[in-house]
């Protein structure tokens, strides 16, 4: 297990998914062609992402005491989450209802609930004592409380000069205002291209990363999903190639799965270029099922499916993870 320690902030919900055909007209109904009941949550899905790619994860959440609860935790615990800072509140946990239609394609009909309010700051607080990473979703900007949460992680990770990230949501990208200064001291930005150009006015996603880095943020990761990513830090902007070999049954979790695989190259010392290749890979595989999270590749599988690909700078990037297998060497470990 990797000893650099991320502090993920976010929802952690139940996810009802309904595959349809068509959505229904007012008034009328459909029926789904297949169903599913999953864990998800942007910030769960980019947690367990990173954890089964060897991450120490710690998540800090908040889950209501109904059924889903203990179903919510159980399924962070079993994916090496560290889950000491997920707070159980009363009532009804964070529920989202999912719609997928024939193109793997979604929409989401979503009740925060306990996700919405504040976590006591000795909760989570102590989790940034060895922290190297805190990311935060951006959905918890959406309602006030869990905002004070957001912002007060984000303060002291700067205090402590500990990197941040932060995967914007669409309502965070379509309220975001310059004088806020959210993004001053942001380490690495996860947006997609309707995020991007939300929050800055630019149409392509080069112009867009430009223009994020000059509000602040010092790496841009700008995912477009089948045309790949833009990525732009000091070193300059690359364009990165969607993976496609694998089908596309389901879009849940997607710029989740790619900032989990981001942080984890990035926690092992990893460049964004190379970081982001192993994110797209995620990506990709966890479309191909159903679920959040339900795809998301172990390091095994991380490598197995790299060497699989046969992109060097893929191989490269995956094999910066601790535990990684080396191509060419079947026994032999990378890392410790």
């Amino acid at each position: 297990m990797n000893s650099q320690a991320l502090v993920v902030y976010g929802d952690l919900s139940a996810d009802i998914g309904l595959r349809i055909d068509e959505f229904p007209t007012a008034g009328l109904d459909t029926s789904a062609t297949h169903q599913r009941v999953t864990t998800g949550g942007s910030a769960a899905n980019c947690a367990v992402a990173a954890a089964r790619l060897g991450v120490r994860v710690e998540l800090v959440a908040r889950v209501g005491d109904d059924l889903f609860a203990d179903l919510l935790i159980g399924d962070l615990e079993r994916n090496g989450v560290g889950t000491s800072a997920v707070e159980r509140t009363e009532g009804p946990s964070p529920l989202v209802v999912t719609l997928i239609d024939p193109r793997g394609q979604r929409s989401f009909v979503s009740a925060r609930g306990p996700a919405s309010g504040s976590i006591p700051p000795e909760v989570f607080l102590p989790r940034l004592d060895d922290a190297s990473m805190v990311h935060l979703s951006g959905y918890s900007f959406q309602d006030p409380g869990s905002r004070s949460v957001a912002l007060h992680l984000l303060e002291e990770a700067r205090r402590w000069e500990v990197p941040v990230s932060l995967d914007p949501s669409p309502l965070f990208a379509e309220n975001y205002r310059t004088e806020s200064g959210w993004m001053e001291g942001i380490d690495f930005l996860f947006p997609n291209l309707h995020e991007a150009t939300a929050i800055t006015g630019r149409s392509s996603p080069e112009d867009s990363a430009r223009a994020l880095r000059g509000l602040g943020a010092e790496a841009v990761a700008v995912t477009m999903g089948a045309d790949g990513c833009v990525v732009l830090d000091d070193s300059g902007l690359v364009r990165i190639p969607a993976i496609t070999e694998f089908p596309v049954v389901d879009t849940t979790g997607a710029g989740d799965g790619f900032a989990g695989g981001f942080l984890a190259v990035t926690l092992a010392g990893g460049a964004p270029a190379m970081a982001a290749r192993v994110g797209t890979l995620v990506a990709a595989r966890i479309i191909s099922e159903r679920g959040g999270h339900t795809g998301s590749p172990s390091l095994e599988e991380l490598g197995d499916l790299a060497r699989s690909l046969g992109d060097e700078d893929l191989q490269e990037a995956a094999g910066m993870l601790p535990g990684t297998v080396r191509s060419g060497s079947p026994g032999g470990i990378q890392g410790s």
